[in-house]
């Protein structure tokens, strides 16, 4: 999201949302989250840190429709809900130098009277700002929880500071402007996006083309008039977006602005009333295109897959095809040395005979294949000569319908680059990948709180960490064996007390990231609490990544060898809470 339309956005956002009360909280994977703030009309904020589509906005999109991913029992969602339900929203703020957004709040407690008295004030600080985009809940700069868990992240807050190579744009003087350009041989383009606060490469381009008509000191003022004062939304795209619509997969460019743009005057226009309304209809769009093109690359990929086989085996066939060409040369030799049988003289390399098949019946050397008598290697000639014309015979049935295969497949690739509707697409699908199953992606899970799949685990135990990932811990040797080596996966951590018989204890990572602190020490703390060590103060317990753990042959149940492993010192207890 541009820096000035995001600053569009939250001056929008300060007026709709100001003294309104935050209500439910929703997370879809481990980047969006959805706010409720009972708003008359329905609407709903949206947030997202992901990287390919940042993004902050008012949507009539409701999170919990069918098929949506949206949760409420997340480890941020859930904090969010403890700290802020019910909270009045009493300011919003972005910084002017950065894509930073800050959402101040006043919770109120009830005291022993039912009278409302104020708590300390919380914030949430929405980073969007490329990779390190992040949402972070605060209470005054101690840092409560981030949406997206970073390493070696900071415990307190501080406000970035603005960037020091780069110029205010309010305060830039027409000979410093002009300046700026000659440094960058005239670009003006250039001159903003990589010397001006907030200018990146949209409104960059939008000045250089105003400064055509203009001065670019003349131009900057007006650019920056227009960023600032009263809002003319829309939506430029180089087809009209209900074209975008129907066709997602189409190539298409959508740019949403709060002002004219000059430079993008050739493309077709979207007016409407608020940039909260036109980054809601943006947004809805790419997110439907985003879907569209994940289904279709995942029947690419589905499509790619069966294509690498069947070529595979189409090659491989060609190759045996070629060996049996020598399947006429080995009767031959069969029948020579059978015929010569008693005239035949041993050399050196093989068997010297005469050559009946020549008119000269001259002698001819036939190798000796290893084989001590000419009778032994007449037969193994022979042997060769039925099986290369068995296998010609096998391949000339199989190899046609193969080739015949591989070349549909390559069409259908051709005729799948070019499908740019989602019924199409379903067709394409039916016809070509038939086992394959063509659906919208959803979101990654975020790895905190995901609810695990509720397999029918005997003997083992669940237990959910206090950040909400689940832990199993195995009851005895055979069902240790069970977990590590047939329910646990090769990212999720594996715990076993040091030096000490216990129980085997997985602590899931379904999204492969790095697992809390919190959580490893929990999950250490039941490795401790279910092995004969539990009685001393401190246990030292083994853990590692599953693919680390091996069980050689001849290890009796339970006994594994590690190949890499860390150890951290705890106390035994039975942490987390137990999922029955």
């Amino acid at each position: 999201m541009e820096n000035f339309t995001l600053q569009a956005i939250t001056h929008e956002l300060q007026e709709t949302l100001s003294g309104q009360r935050l209500g439910r909280v929703y997370q879809s994977g481990a980047t969006d989250l959805a706010l409720d703030f009972r708003l008359r009309d329905s609407r709903w904020l949206m947030i997202s840190t992901d990287p390919q589509r940042l993004a902050l906005y008012l949507t009539r999109r409701d999170p919990r429709k069918p098929g949506a991913e949206a949760r409420t029992d997340t480890p941020f969602a859930s904090l969010l809900k403890k700290h802020l339900s019910g909270a009045r929203l009493i300011s919003i703020e972005k910084t002017g130098y950065d894509r930073v957004v800050r959402f101040d709040f006043e919770a109120f407690a009830a005291d022993d009277n039912d009278e409302p008295e104020p708590i300390v004030p919380r914030s949430l600080v929405i980073e969007l700002i490329g990779r390190a985009a992040n949402v972070l809940l605060l209470e005054e700069t101690k840092i409560i929880a981030p949406l997206r868990e970073r390493t070696g992240a900071a415990a307190e807050y501080r406000e970035p500071e603005p960037p020091a190579r780069k110029n205010d744009p309010f305060d830039l003087t027409p000979d410093r402007l002009d300046e700026l350009i000659a440094a960058c041989a005239g670009d003006v383009a250039s001159a903003a996006r990589y010397h001006l606060i907030g200018f990146d490469q949209l409104y960059a381009r939008e000045l250089a083309a105003r400064a055509e008509t203009s001065t670019p000191a003349a131009a900057l003022r007006q650019l920056l008039a227009e960023l600032f004062g009263q809002p003319q939304p829309a939506i430029y795209s180089s087809a009209p977006l209900d074209e975008i619509r129907r066709e997602p997969g189409r190539d298409a460019s959508v740019t949403l602005t709060p002002i004219s743009l000059k430079h993008l005057s050739d493309q077709i226009i979207t007016r409407f009333a608020t940039v909260n309304e036109a980054a809601d209809a943006c947004f809805t769009l790419l997110d439907e295109r985003r879907s569209f093109l994940a289904a279709r690359q995942q029947a690419q990929s589905a499509l790619a897959a069966r294509l690498k086989k069947q070529r595979a085996l189409m090659n491989n066939l060609k190759r045996e095809q070629a060996g049996y060409a020598s399947a006429e040369q080995h009767q031959r030799y069969g029948e020579l040395l059978l015929a010569g049988l008693h005239q035949a003289v041993k050399t050196e390399r093989g068997f010297q005979v005469t050559d009946y098949y020549d008119a000269a019946q001259s002698l001819i050397e036939i190798p000796a294949a290893d084989k001590a008598d000419a009778k032994e290697a007449a037969e193994h000639y022979f042997r060769l000569a039925r099986k290369a014309r068995h296998g010609l015979q096998a391949i000339s049935e199989r190899l046609p319908p193969i080739e015949c295969e591989v070349a549909e497949l390559e069409a259908a690739q051709a005729e799948l680059a070019s499908i740019t509707t989602l019924p199409k697409l379903t067709v394409f699908s039916e016809r070509h990948l038939p086992a394959a199953t063509v659906t919208r992606r959803k979101p990654h899970e975020a790895g905190a709180g995901r609810k695990a799949k509720q397999e029918q685990l005997s003997g083992v135990r669940r237990y959910r960490s206090s950040d909400g990932y689940e832990i199993l811990v195995g009851r005895n040797s055979s069902d240790n064996d069970y977990l590590t080596f047939r329910v646990a996966k090769s990212y999720d951590l594996w715990f076993h007390a040091a030096d000490y018989p216990g129980s085997h204890v997985v602590l899931r990572n379904p999204q492969r990231r790095e697992l809390p602190p919190r959580a490893i020490t929990e999950a250490a703390q039941l490795a401790a609490r279910f092995s004969q060590a539990r009685s001393d103060a401190r246990v030292a317990v083994k853990y590692c990544e599953r693919k680390f753990v091996t069980k050689p042959k001849g290890f009796a149940p339970g006994q594994v060898r590690l190949s890499s492993f860390k150890t951290v010192l705890v106390e035994p207890k039975e942490a987390g809470e137990r999922v029955m």
